[in-house]
């Protein structure tokens, strides 16, 4: 197991009101609290629930409705009527003077009679009211392959989406990683300026004995107070930078911490060029394969595909039984007199729809040709980003290393440049000089060393498993 920070010992404990947190620990309450992860979640249970709601249409639609109509419109008042089982036509009582046996003329009287009333009666058949309880059954029982077709694509942008939001959590534990590691240095730095106040603090009592036995002149002094407040001035800003570092890494965490009263643990490491070119090999392999942007995108080209398939099921003819139940009266609500029911099979089949499916076609078309050139682009990207992350690991492990000499060489130019001063031989001047190019030698020290770790972590996260140097 690859090892990020070298923590020596057991992790200390926190402060009775403060707050110790390591690396792991801060990766892991930002996977689980994270705002930005959290957003990303949601948009995947977005895309879950489309999917889920595009499997509905394999299943039968089931309805129920409740009307009360009424009218006095003829033919809906009568089909009211016939509905109910309650239609009767106007009785023309025949006027035969002998009803046993009544003469033609008579017949055709009353004949004529009977067929006006029904006249009138159909075109002012009065007012008909109507309570319908309806029951609708509609079962698909082939669709063209449009609805598979259409789910398919809809899975495959749910797993689009849920590889997107690994990739997002990958970049959040880079981001939390990263700011851990500014926060460490920020640390180093405030260490570092302090050493270099203790140095400047020394040198500024060498300084006033040997003025006070009339060694130096005042402006030795003045000389060394003067670089004694810039390096207060660069501890003041060395602590806020701390500061705001940890305020930066709470936020990432989605933590209200008071940044005076976290304590942060572990140490910038810089891992040697050996251990690095062992791992370049299956680095750039791992970019292909595992990073999860590129699942993801080649998930996209899967939908669209389907999505094409769905659209060439347009020309295909749909076929669906259904079903309908009907419960009726005419008095009041509940008191059903009547019913009726309709079953059937039917065939719906679009023969011409003005190109619109041919064309979106070739639209979906255009669409996974600019996915894959996408996914071309982002794998020689990927490649890029290993290489560059490679080479400013090499840049800064180069300049770590050369910090490393400059400081011992800086110690030892010191000692002879102060041993020096002490006997007249050298002026304030120089011993001032070369504390400056220790003090930088030790910034340049811990810089150098939160690029190498930098770099480190780009090349894992470039190649998607920045999780292999966080465990």
């Amino acid at each position: 197991m690859k090892k990020l920070l070298l923590v020596g010992g057991l992790l200390a404990i926190g402060a009775a009101f403060g707050k110790t947190l390591t690396l792991k620990e801060a990766v892991d309450i930002a996977v689980r609290e994270n705002l930005e992860l959290k957003a990303q979640k949601h948009k995947v249970q977005q895309k879950y629930y489309e999917y889920k709601s595009a499997k509905g249409y394999l299943f039968p639609q089931l309805g129920v409705s409740y009307f009360f109509s009424r009218t006095n419109q003829p033919p809906y008042s009568i089909m009211f009527r016939m509905n109910t089982h309650s239609l009767s036509f106007p009785q023309v009582m025949p006027q035969f003077q002998d009803p046993n046996n009544p003469t033609a003329a008579e017949v055709f009287q009353w004949t004529a009679q009977s067929f006006k009333g029904m006249q009138d009666f159909f075109n002012n058949p009065g007012h008909e009211q109507l309570y319908n309880l309806k029951l609708t059954l509609q079962v698909p029982l082939w669709m063209g392959g449009k609805v598979r077709n259409m789910i398919k694509g809809k899975y495959f942008e749910w797993r689009a989406e849920g590889l997107m939001a690994e990739r997002k959590s990958e970049e959040v534990a880079f981001q939390v990683a990263d700011t851990y590691l500014k926060a460490l240095y920020a640390e180093a730095a405030v260490k570092a300026t302090e050493t270099a106040l203790k140095d400047v603090e020394h040198h500024l009592k060498v300084v006033q004995k040997m003025y006070e036995v009339g060694m130096a002149l005042y402006s030795d002094v003045l000389r060394v107070k003067v670089y004694l407040e810039s390096v207060k001035e660069k501890n003041v800003e060395a602590k806020n930078n701390f500061f705001v570092a940890k305020k930066a890494l709470a936020l990432l965490l989605n933590k209200d911490w008071n940044p005076e009263e976290l304590t942060l643990q572990g140490e910038l490491y810089c891992p040697t060029p050996s251990e690095v070119q062992k791992e370049l090999t299956r680095l750039y392999e791992w970019a292909v394969e595992a990073r999860k942007d590129l699942q993801a995108l080649r998930r996209g080209i899967d939908a669209v595909r389907y999505y094409k398939r769905a659209t060439y099921g347009t020309y295909l003819p749909d076929f669906v039984a259904f079903g309908e139940y009907d419960l009726f009266d005419n008095r009041r609500v509940g008191n059903f007199v009547a019913n009726s029911y309709m079953v059937g099979l039917g065939l719906q089949w679009k023969l011409f729809d003005g190109l619109s499916a041919f064309n979106k076609v070739r639209m979906l078309s255009e669409k996974e040709r600019e996915l894959r050139t996408t996914l071309e682009y982002a794998q020689k990207g990927i490649r890029f980003q290993l290489t560059k992350a490679y080479k400013d690991y090499e840049t800064a492990y180069a300049k770590y290393q050369k910090t490393l000499t400059k400081i011992e060489q800086a110690k030892e130019t010191l000692k002879i440049v102060e041993a020096r001063y002490r006997q007249g031989l050298a002026r304030i001047v120089d011993l001032l000089d070369v504390q400056t190019q220790l003090d930088m030698a030790r910034f340049e020290n811990v810089e150098a060393l939160y690029y190498c770790n930098r770099a480190y972590l780009e090349l894992y996260n470039a190649a998607g498993k920045i999780w292999e140097v966080l465990k």
